[in-house]
């Protein structure tokens, strides 16, 4: 009678997560929909308008098709990232193989300089051992991302420092820029899905190149240090913002 008991409770918990998981799942399918309805949207009207005769002259077709890449683009980058989540989501292995953090690092910060050079970087790599085992590419990907994140929400000319160091039989990544920081109805929810930092950040940025993040950036971020075992948060900052991520040595 107990063991009966127990497994239809057991049974009850199973059916309430799963219905849990499905509804996660759909909200994340819709929410994904509405971001892709916005560059497709816009791409459907600049056909149309060049249907229409709208784009013969040439500065007006060199724009539209300017446009048109860049809505390409955001697109690519957001099925490539919704990709990403959904495989950690189903359990899929990431890869298991050394990593030199120190080199990684190096690479992001490089690339990143050479994507906004206006957005100036520091890179501070402590002595000791910087190699982990796990995935390069996503771990490439986690550091990337929260510098695409100073390049989207911050002005020209906001310093960038990156740092790598091991802590307690961590491997410890930081990233703290100095500018407008993250508005404090944000922080709780920062590496949630589809959480857009652009209309707190529109109203401090001027700079016409700020925002453009598609709302998973740091979410991709917290989901590939946490299937490395790691974690990753936002620390207490007199000003700009500053992101940790540990990793297990």
């Amino acid at each position: 009678m107990l063991a009966a008991l127990g497994l239809g409770a057991q049974l009850r918990r199973e059916r309430d997560t799963r219905r849990k998981t499905e509804q996660r799942l759909l909200e994340f399918l819709a929410t994904a929909g509405h971001e892709l309805r916005t560059p497709l949207t816009a791409i459907s009207g600049y056909i149309q308008l060049a249907r229409m005769g709208g784009l013969a002259d040439p500065e007006k077709f060199d724009l539209a098709m300017s446009r048109m890449a860049d809505e390409t683009r955001r697109m690519l980058a957001l099925l490539d990232e919704l990709a990403l989540l959904t495989g950690i989501d189903l359990g899929q292995p990431l890869r298991r193989e050394p990593v030199n953090l120190a080199r990684l690092c190096r690479d992001a910060v490089a690339d990143a300089r050479a994507c906004s050079p206006h957005h100036p970087i520091q890179l501070t790599i402590l002595p000791g051992n910087h190699s982990i085992t796990g995935d390069r590419d996503r771990l490439y990907q986690a550091v990337a991302n929260l510098l695409a994140n100073v390049r989207h929400h911050t002005p020209k000319g906001t310093l960038t420092a990156v740092g790598l160091g091991t802590e307690d039989g961590y491997r410890v990544i930081e990233v703290v820029d100095d500018g407008p920081g993250i508005p404090a109805e944000l922080r709780g929810s920062a590496f949630e899905r589809f959480v857009h930092g652009r209309q707190a950040t529109a109203a401090r940025v001027t700079d016409h190149d700020a925002g453009g993040g598609n709302g998973l950036g740091l979410s991709v971020v917290a989901a590939i240090v946490t299937a490395h075992g790691g974690r990753v948060t936002i620390e207490s900052a007199y000003r700009g913002a500053w992101f940790r991520i540990r990793l297990p040595a």
